[in-house]
């Protein structure tokens, strides 16, 4: 992550690694947020390979990802990377050898990890020491070992469900109908990022289910 962020100018405000994914937040992407991912995957799984004398993929699927829209959204999804260790019970956040939590208990906040927006957002180190062990419920993004449908096979659940000729038509209903539906299909198995990407229907809507 340090080698990759640096070389194509991508803030890490945040990491956890688990112990079959991992969380990061990210800023000043643009365009370099998949060649980021790319780089830091494929130099892993070179690695694995080598170490444990095997070949062939080891992630499954693309990567996920996100966009945030402001500061409460910032310090939400922050706190939920930091914190998925212990919900994973993985260990404690502040205890934890693989999140970014040090980078926050260092008081020269210095390292490849940016840690001085989430600060400015907090006003000072202790503020933003005491959200972070806050105890927090929130999801985002929530990772889960499930069998995850086919863009086909979920156009076709939509159909049925809902009786309908194409998902598109799931975006003229009005905003309430949009986020029942939107319910429904997440207690199915589709994603957010699925269920936008199928329906037209704005991710934020879909949260909103």
């Amino acid at each position: 992550m340090k080698k990759y962020s640096e070389e194509l100018g991508i803030e890490v405000h945040a990491y956890c690694l688990m112990n079959n994914h991992v969380h990061i937040l990210i800023g000043n992407a643009n365009k370099g947020m998949s060649l980021f991912v790319q780089k830091l995957a494929n130099s892993y799984v070179f690695y694995f390979n080598r170490k444990y004398d095997r070949c062939g993929h080891l992630f499954q699927g693309r990567f996920k990802s996100e966009v945030i829209l402001d500061d409460a959204q910032f310090k939400t999804v922050y706190r939920y990377i930091l914190q998925n260790c212990e919900k994973a019970k993985l260990g404690k956040v502040d205890q934890y050898r693989w999140n970014s939590f040090w980078v926050i208990r260092k008081c020269s906040m210095k390292g490849f990890v940016d840690s001085e927006y989430a600060r400015n957002l907090f006003g000072s180190r202790q503020a933003l020491l005491d959200f972070v062990l806050q105890p927090e419920n929130a999801k985002c993004m929530e990772y889960e070992n499930k069998i995850v449908l086919s863009d086909d096979r979920a156009i076709s659940l939509i159909k049925k469900i809902f009786r309908i000729s194409s998902p598109y038509k799931l975006e003229r209903l009005s905003m309430d109908d949009q986020v029942v539906k939107c319910g429904i299909m997440k207690k199915r198995g589709l994603s957010i990022n699925q269920i936008s990407r199928i329906t037209g229907i704005s991710r934020r809507i879909i949260r909103q289910s």
